[in-house]
């Protein structure tokens, strides 16, 4: 029986793979795969799920793992150091304690692992995920509920991934260490005792990828407001669309959604903003102010009183300088 720091002292020594691919840094095809006749090679189930729908291993250390696909659904587990992989060609810097989840049809590549360096991968059966995890978890149209599920389809595209920013979610980092740990250990009803805990990880995982994405969005929204706040005098929504990488109309749809106000809305609102403190502190005549507020025409700054007041411009000025 292993206690967790144990489990992770055997997982650091090299196993027979890892002692030939040291010598030279060529990568031991354990698997057969037959990369002289495909060029991305699929790697078979049939090798990983004798004892149940989960399988976990460490990934072999000091090679590089060439370009692959799967048929299953894995996760990629960087319990110690990191690693670089390329996912679809796009490269992914996994840092300690962040997980990958890669659907069958992804194309993975991985470079070296240094010595230091503890990558788990955990291969979930693809046909079991619905009846054996999906069902245990809440119901929720979550990003990673939705992944599962379309991963459980035998038709559709199966291409997709999700990178968990996960290292400082300590209840992320106990599930994954339990499970770690169940599985080495295999005690009585272990693979039972998985998919209960996979369960529970698929769950913590998918609010801790709402509250990313929150954190990301709400980053990401200031900065569009910010860059509103320095250009709206010369600004328009495909302009700024174009500046954010957003259609036009989703980013308008967004604005309002996020800030209660369309974006020219916003726009106005600093312009009158603008306005008053150029009428209080200032001497420039109504065309000056115009000009400054990105206008052409003075007609445009009387339409723009017109939205939020009453008074004509030369009596909303008066106004201000008798406070």
């Amino acid at each position: 029986m292993f206690t967790f720091e144990q489990l992770k002292t055997f997982l650091m020594e090299n196993n027979e793979i890892e002692c030939r691919q040291q010598i030279d840094g060529q990568n031991i095809n354990d698997q057969q795969l037959p990369y002289e006749t495909v060029a991305v090679p699929k790697m078979p189930k049939n090798q990983f799920f004798k004892e149940g729908n989960i399988f976990i291993n460490k990934h072999h250390r000091y090679a590089e793992m060439p370009a692959h696909t799967h048929e299953f659904v894995e996760f990629n587990y960087m319990l110690s150091g990191s690693c670089v992989q390329y996912v679809n060609d796009k490269k992914i810097h996994l840092k300690e304690g962040e997980l990958l989840l890669l659907d069958k049809e992804i194309v993975q590549r991985i470079d070296p692992l240094e010595e230091e360096d503890l990558l788990i991968n955990i291969l979930l059966k693809g046909e079991s995920i619905t009846t054996d995890i999906v069902i245990n978890m809440v119901k929720s149209r979550g990003l990673v509920n939705e992944f599962l599920l379309n991963a459980s389809q035998e038709k559709g595209k199966h291409d997709e991934f999700i990178h968990f920013h996960c290292g400082d979610n300590l209840e992320v980092q106990g599930l994954l260490h339990k499970m770690i740990l169940e599985y080495y250990n295999k005690q009585d009803y272990y693979m039972r005792a998985l998919n209960l805990r996979l369960s529970l990880l698929l769950i913590e995982l998918t609010r801790d990828l709402e509250e990313y994405v929150t954190q990301r969005e709400n980053q990401e929204l200031l900065e569009i407001l910010r860059y509103i706040d320095l250009h709206f005098r010369k600004l328009t929504l495909k302009n700024l669309a174009k500046h954010f990488g957003y259609n036009a109309n989703y980013l308008s749809n967004k604005l309002k959604k996020e800030t209660g106000s369309s974006f020219q809305e916003l726009v106005n609102s600093l312009r009158y903003k603008t306005m008053i403190e150029l009428m209080r502190e200032t001497n420039k005549t109504f065309e000056e102010i115009s000009y400054e507020l990105g206008f052409e025409t003075l007609a445009s700054l009387y339409k723009l009183v017109g939205k939020y007041t009453e008074l004509t411009p030369k009596e909303l000025k008066d106004s201000l300088l008798k406070k």
